[in-house]
């Protein structure tokens, strides 16, 4: 990035600051922003949006645009400032950074839901009124000052991260039982999320503070940053909407052979959240025996016979637990016919293999060999 070197360069020879911009993926758990600035050990202190000057135009009070428009679904200010606000709020971070290379703002949050941003710095800004002196000063304060900021939902430790969703698609329930207050649940995520073309954290679904019903859950939380594609162009949005159908198409499966979907739906128009039943373990070559392949075997056979095909048969989209095999991660789940069914049942089988060659090699001392059982 043009900006991001001489600032880089800046920091480490006059303040002796090692940290560095790095792409969302290294050190943010939530959504997607361009770049993050991170210190030496990869922990995100500050977000920032890059976006081009034809993409978004420079406007002449941001202010006054965004207040003007947060509500148009076609506002180019209000989507780019309620993104990397929803980028600050999901980290947990004070201060984040919008740019279009030839204007930056900077925006602290304040309050409990209170944005602040700055005078805009301009491409043509000299000394301490540029973008480079406006980036240098925020990333050196970051790592010198406080740069957590708690969720706006509830106040929770650093490395957890609290939220909402605003807009349901999907209201289920972890035990049949109970009807779930939805609208009064905040889920609670933890750890650090495992991405590919969504991400995936573990954490709790809770009863917001003051609410009557008492009952929590453990979760997983797979979630979808919305509003931009994939690699290869595609959109995440329509992955997320496929994904949910493929669970409500396969409800019966819920439960058995797959995992229940609690609930489903957005929060700041930015992410899309499938809130799944925790199943355990995820399968790998150590932990697993030679029951673990009946009950792979049944899970895909199971949705064989609903007419569908997973689609991405490998060890880590299994989990295991005390109440048996699920197959997890239904991202690529379609319809199939006889042949691609069979061709599924035969990757499984060569994964059998391997593991059946991994325990002759000196892997776990659990039982190996043998064939599939119906």
């Amino acid at each position: 990035m043009v900006y991001e070197t001489p600032t880089r360069d800046i920091l480490r020879n006059c303040f002796n600051n090692l940290g560095r911009f790095l792409s969302y993926d290294s050190c943010c758990n939530l959504g997607d922003p361009n770049r993050a600035f991170a210190t030496s050990d990869d922990q995100a202190k500050f977000v920032i949006e890059w976006k081009t000057p034809w993409v978004l135009t420079t406007p002449t009070d941001i202010i006054k645009e965004f207040n003007e428009t947060r509500d148009d679904p076609e506002s180019k200010i209000a989507k780019a400032v309620s993104q990397i606000y929803g980028y600050m709020v999901f980290n947990n971070l004070r201060f984040g950074a919008l740019c279009n290379y030839e204007t930056l703002y900077l925006f602290r949050r304040v309050g409990n839901s209170g944005l602040q941003v700055s005078p805009p710095f301009r491409r043509s800004g000299k000394g301490t009124e540029s973008i480079v002196a406006a980036l240098v000063y925020t990333c050196h304060h970051v790592v010198n000052e406080e740069s957590f900021y708690y969720s706006p939902v509830e106040q929770g430790p650093e490395g957890t991260h609290i939220l909402r969703i605003d807009d349901f698609e999907v209201k289920g329930t972890w035990d049949e039982n109970l009807e779930i207050p939805w609208e009064k649940m905040n889920l609670h995520l933890t750890g650090y999320a495992i991405r590919n073309i969504a991400g995936v954290m573990s954490g709790e679904v809770r009863p917001e503070a003051g609410a009557k019903f008492r009952y929590s859950s453990p979760a997983v939380f797979k979630f979808y940053e919305i509003t931009s594609p994939t690699r290869d162009g595609s959109s995440k949005l329509q992955a997320a909407d496929k994904e949910i159908q493929v669970y409500e198409k396969l409800k019966t499966l819920q439960g058995r052979y797959i995992p229940k979907l609690y609930a489903a739906g957005t929060t700041w128009k930015t992410l899309k959240f499938l809130i799944l039943e925790d199943c355990g373990e995820m399968a790998h070559e150590e932990n697993i025996d030679l029951e673990f392949w009946t009950g792979a075997r049944k899970a895909i056979l199971a949705l064989h016979k609903a007419g569908v095909i997973h689609g991405d048969i490998k060890l880590d989209n299994f989990t295991i637990s005390p109440s048996g095999v699920r197959v997890i991660d239904l991202g690529l789940c379609r319809q199939g016919n006889a042949k691609e069914c069979a061709d599924e049942l035969a990757e499984l089988e060569s994964l059998k293999k391997e593991w059946d060659k991994f325990k002759l090699e000196g892997g776990s001392e659990k039982g190996s060999g043998g064939e599939f059982e119906e």
